[in-house]
């Protein structure tokens, strides 16, 4: 099963890539440790952004036209309604340090702009695009998902993973900050995000692991066909 996972495939090698260019920069110290932290913190906004790209391509190109475009609008509004509290959290945090660059966490957009414009980020920002970009033409594009999701079933697909992300982040946090281990902390959070995003890669339909997962998981109130199709909602 470990071999489905990692094994490198034409479908997974954006993960691949990303990944060890962030690994590679890191080495040679073109960013620092807190900024790899910053990039995944910020990556929200892009999950953000292409799950709207995926509606409306679900919309426009996959017959789902019954539920409008409006929908695409009520997604925006309650996921940066979402974002906003998790960056005041974040930002909360990130002010923790003695050297903060932060301003108040209620500042939401200036902050995020001070992220953007910090001179490393234009060496991490492109991994995290590049990541995303190849797996809405690997995955979402090439296997015509946007025919089989409706635009309202991809609408909440971002937050499992969002939930995962920030998770991993704040515990990043708390070893760069409190523990002074921050090239150690930085590693961490690329392997654990390399782990998480190769698994979700591998549970696509007819996989090896997404039928043997939906075997384990499946009960008498839930079959193993819809064990599969909630998998496959889940790590979109």
């Amino acid at each position: 099963m470990l071999k489905n996972i990692f094994y490198p495939t034409q479908q997974n090698a954006y993960i691949w890539l990303s990944s060890i260019y962030l690994l590679f920069i890191l080495y040679l110290g073109k960013i620092s440790p807190i900024t790899v932290l910053f990039a995944y913190f910020i990556e929200t906004v892009v999950i953000g952004i292409f799950n709207a790209l995926k509606m409306f391509w679900s919309i426009r190109y996959g017959n789902h036209k019954a539920r409008g475009y409006w929908l695409i609008i009520f997604f925006l509004f309650h996921y940066c309604f979402f974002i906003g509290i998790q960056s005041v959290f974040g930002f909360s945090l990130f002010r923790m340090e003695t050297n903060s660059i932060f301003k108040e966490p209620f500042q939401i957009i200036e902050n995020y702009k001070i992220i953007l414009e910090l001179e490393e980020m234009k060496y991490a920002f492109p991994a995290i695009v590049f990541t995303h970009l190849g797996k809405f033409f690997s995955d979402f594009i090439k296997n015509e998902k946007y025919k089989k999701f409706l635009p309202n079933e991809i609408m909440f697909k971002p937050y499992l993973r969002i939930f995962i992300q920030q998770f991993v982040v704040i515990l990043s946090f708390f070893f760069l900050f409190l523990g002074k281990a921050g090239g150690i902390a930085a590693i961490l959070l690329i392997l654990f995000r390399w782990i998480i995003d190769l698994f979700f890669e591998a549970i696509k339909e007819n996989s090896l692991l997404l039928d043997i997962l939906s075997k384990k998981l499946a009960n008498k109130k839930t079959s193993k066909e819809e064990i599969k199709k909630q998998l496959m909602h889940l790590t979109e």
